[in-house]
């Protein structure tokens, strides 16, 4: 798939309304590990797609003075993302592939990206230019809902038309190594409430199942973690 039809993909979820209820979805994820991410005041956080902007807000107010900058293939992802801006951090959008950053070498601290990376296009370039644009000894943390460990989304990628990236840890892992990138781990965040009762399940495209489901929610969503060498 080209950057061209995610954009577009993109633009028609953020007219729906996905964008913002995405935020819903996946903010337990993020806020179950945020403490854990380690973020330090006055860091520079690059949020890769960032959609409407939800987490590279709370990346933006994880500590005093950081500043995240939130970067989307789909222009009206970021026109949302500016819609909801808060003036009270240091956050700004902008329309941007992740196989070209226009950033200088070595301009962030941290990489972060929730349900995004597997979108990549090109994905060795993309985690290329990741690199390049972290300091020496800078994080790249990405969380993710679409992985081979937890099987029962491989059909995601068919009921949303979209072009995916299935990787299994090991490939994942494998791909940040092939980049430069060291000290690679994952971890599972799983949600503590967990899957709910079942009467109140309503079968999905996503889950189309109350079996498939707490598979799902079983498996969590996967935290891999990797740094550049300082």
């Amino acid at each position: 798939m080209s950057h061209e039809d995610l954009a577009s993909t993109f633009d028609d979820w953020a007219a729906q309304g996905r964008a913002d209820r995405m935020e819903k979805s996946h903010g337990i994820a993020i806020h179950a590990i945020l403490d854990d991410l380690g973020i330090r005041a006055g860091e520079t956080i690059l949020d890769m797609g960032c959609g409407n902007g939800w987490a590279t807000r709370l990346l933006a107010r994880a500590a005093p003075g950081v500043q995240a900058i939130g970067i989307d293939v789909a222009p009206a992802m970021v026109a949302r993302a500016e819609e909801l801006h808060s003036y009270t951090i240091r956050a700004r959008y902008e329309v941007m592939t992740f196989e070209s950053l226009e950033f200088e070498d070595g301009h962030f601290d941290r990489t972060f990206g929730m349900e995004s990376l597997y979108y990549a296009v090109d994905l060795p370039q993309a985690l290329s230019e990741i690199q390049r644009v972290l300091r020496p000894g800078g994080i790249a943390d990405f969380v993710i809902d679409f992985y081979a460990e937890r099987a029962a989304t491989r059909r995601w990628s068919e009921h949303m038309d979209v072009s995916m990236l299935f990787l299994s840890e090991a490939e994942w892992g494998g791909s940040f190594a092939g980049a430069g990138f060291e000290n690679f781990t994952t971890r599972r965040v799983v949600d503590p409430a967990g899957p709910g009762d079942e009467s109140n399940f309503e079968p999905s495209d996503w889950a189309p199942d109350w079996k498939t489901y707490v598979a799902m929610h079983e498996a969590g969503s996967l935290w891999m973690h990797a740094e550049k060498p300082g």
